[in-house]
């Protein structure tokens, strides 16, 4: 059974409260060993990135890991000094900075993972159904391009083998002109292709659509408000007057999307439909930021801090149980896998 979107959804939104709250470096390691996992379980679709994620992941953390060693210099436990004045550069090198550069490492490795995972396991036509209808132009463009990432990354993949069977050796810039020249040749005529097919299914065809003059009126005066009530917090922020400002904009902004998307006709050629798996997932992802939002015993290991002097963090069971809980995709594919056999 294939779980819905929307519990995807849920779950990469779980994750990411997680994300954001937690600076603790127990937690974030358990966060990117259970993504990890479940990156090698979810392989359903052909979407490969061109480097494998634990490069990318140990890129990642090295560099943050080092950029914030130069730019930070607080911290007790000095590990060398850089003598002069250079910027940014001169001054102690210390643990602590170290530490709170591969915290937020890990932080943006988690991040990349978690969007990883959701454009393995959902397709790229069910989010982009996600759109509003008032914005179809855009889903289509958007359509359009997402399929070019990967029809792009087999067509490398072919010239650089056609091009390793003549002998050609990728060992210095310009020996790159040989496989990007033809990449971009292709692309080009895949362009051209799908300009032609989608002129001849009609799709630069616009049928006649009634105007409204409210329609070109209403936007900018939810503009207005949104902004007039965004400037009237900043002069009076304990006010309620520009919060119901706001709420007026954002709520004739949401009509105006609401009704001109009704006007757009949208056919589908399947419906998604929920399963227990799906329900099982939505039913985890509320209960993850629950653990994790809620003021229940052990929110205060979620903030750790290793300056001015390095401690270990602490953690708690509860914190953990709601980590541990994102997991539950790499076992859902598992019985898929199990039940499509």
């Amino acid at each position: 059974m294939k779980i819905h979107t929307y519990a995807w959804l849920a779950w990469l939104t779980a994750g990411l409260v997680v994300v954001s709250t937690t600076r603790n470096p127990i937690y974030l390691v358990l966060l990117v060993i259970i993504l990890f996992i479940n990156q090698s379980m979810l392989n359903q679709s052909d979407f490969r990135l061109p480097v494998s994620a634990l490069k990318i992941s140990i890129s990642i953390l090295l560099l943050s890991s080092l950029l914030n060693a130069f730019i930070s210099h607080f911290g007790d436990t000095v590990l060398v000094t850089i003598p002069g004045k250079i910027p940014m550069l001169s001054g102690p090198i210390t643990l602590e900075a170290i530490v709170f550069g591969a915290i937020n490492g890990l932080v943006l490795i988690a991040m990349f993972t978690f969007f990883t995972i959701l454009n393995s396991a959902v397709p790229v036509q069910n989010l982009v159904r996600l759109i509003p209808r008032a914005f179809h132009p855009i889903a289509v463009v958007t359509t359009i391009a997402l399929t070019f990432i990967p029809a792009t990354q087999q067509q490398f993949q072919t010239i650089r083998e056609a091009q390793a069977m003549r002998g050609q050796r990728l060992q210095k810039l310009r020996d790159w002109l040989p496989l990007f020249i033809p990449l971009l040749v292709g692309g080009l005529e895949r362009a051209m292709q799908i300009a032609e097919a989608m002129t001849a299914r009609g799709y630069t065809v616009q049928p006649a659509k009634k105007q409204y003059p409210w329609h070109k009126i209403v936007l900018p005066i939810s503009l207005l408000l949104i902004i007039s009530g965004w400037l009237f917090l900043m002069s009076s922020p304990s006010s309620l007057t520009g919060w119901l400002i706001i709420l007026l904009g954002v709520i004739l902004l949401a009509a105006l999307f609401f009704l001109s998307g009704r006007r757009t006709p949208k056919t589908y050629f399947f419906r998604e439909t929920w399963n227990s798996n799906s329900y099982l997932l939505l039913l985890i992802a509320i209960l993850v930021v629950l653990l994790i939002v809620l003021p229940i015993p052990g929110q205060s290991t979620l903030s750790y801090n290793p300056y001015p002097h390095l401690i270990l963090p602490t953690i708690a069971i509860s914190q953990i149980i709601a980590i541990l809980l994102l997991i539950l995709p790499a076992f859902l594919n598992k019985g898929v896998k199990h039940a499509e056999d």
